[in-house]
């Protein structure tokens, strides 16, 4: 019996409205779904306009708010943001980042299912197929470990970048809240994408080394 369709996540685009969530007035809902996963243009897109609404902006929405703030920092010429201006922020970027985490690790599901299925029944024809086709079965076999293969190799890109833009994010708010609590809300994990922990112990295996680095020779 398959196993159910993932849940599909809904990728909020209110932030597509204003750099601020209490400022506006609808929110929508983009909903995630298989096919968007299996269109890497679209899923690349929606992941997009998420950063440029809400991390891109960044460094120019905070030096707007502590400006209006007004608290000088003693001998260092920046502003420090008020309590709320950094709470409403933080929340704005911890919401982002959940959001597409949880596109990102669903798309990795919903692939993997899709690849699994796809697989499932490219061997029951080949099983049933004349001993002349084997070879060509086997073909198709490998074509579509490559595709799913891609699709990891994409989905990790995007995960790499997605950790870059939090960290280069929390940088600049730390630098305009330094005293704002980080656990209210906390900040979300990185989702993990299905089979890292076996690719990465066959990328050590393919390599010859055991865990201290010595060149293992049998």
């Amino acid at each position: 019996m398959a196993d159910p369709q993932p849940a599909a996540p809904l990728l909020g685009t209110a932030f597509l409205l204003s750099q601020s969530a209490a400022s506006s007035s609808t929110q929508h809902h983009l909903p995630v779904t298989p096919s968007l996963c299996a269109d890497y243009a679209s899923f690349r897109r929606a992941l997009d306009q998420s950063r440029r609404v809400s991390d891109d902006p960044l460094s120019t929405r905070l030096n707007r708010a502590a400006a209006l703030a007004g608290g000088a920092v003693a001998g260092r010429g920046a502003r420090e943001m008020g309590a709320r201006e950094c709470d409403d922020v933080w929340r704005e970027l911890t919401a982002r980042w959940t959001e597409r985490g949880e596109v990102i690790g669903y798309c990795d599901r919903a692939l993997a299912d899709a690849a699994a299925a796809t697989g499932a029944k490219t061997q029951q024809r080949a099983e049933d197929a004349v001993r002349e086709l084997s070879a060509d079965w086997k073909e198709r076999g490998r074509g579509l470990q490559d595709e799913r293969e891609a699709q990891r190799s994409r989905l990790s890109t995007e995960l790499s970048i997605e950790s870059i833009i939090r960290a280069r994010s929390l940088a600049l708010f730390r630098s305009r809240c330094p005293s704002h609590p980080m656990d209210d809300p906390p900040a979300p994990a990185l989702p993990t994408l299905r089979g890292a922990e076996e690719e990465e112990e066959e990328r050590r295996r393919r390599r010859g080394r055991d865990e201290r680095g010595r060149v293992r020779w049998t």
